[in-house]
């Protein structure tokens, strides 16, 4: 994934004091919520880098053959 100036990392995130008063005011703990994006964070399947990629996994997806469409 390709970090953006808008894309925060865990430890940032938790060390962000917006999202600090948010979770103080939902009642959220913040090692609850460190679980949390750790835990999104291990699920996430990465980006296909390239056309011909994200093709092939579609197509696993729905057990197609990836054929490719583009020379």
């Amino acid at each position: 994934m390709r970090k953006t100036r808008e894309d925060l990392t865990i430890s940032e995130a938790l060390r962000d004091p917006l999202i600090a008063m948010v979770l103080r005011a939902d009642g959220v703990k913040l090692d609850d919520f460190k679980q949390l994006l750790e835990t999104a964070a291990r699920k996430r399947e990465p980006r296909s880098s390239t056309v011909s990629d994200m093709i092939g996994s579609f197509a696993s997806r729905a057990n197609l053959p990836a054929m490719p469409c583009f020379g």
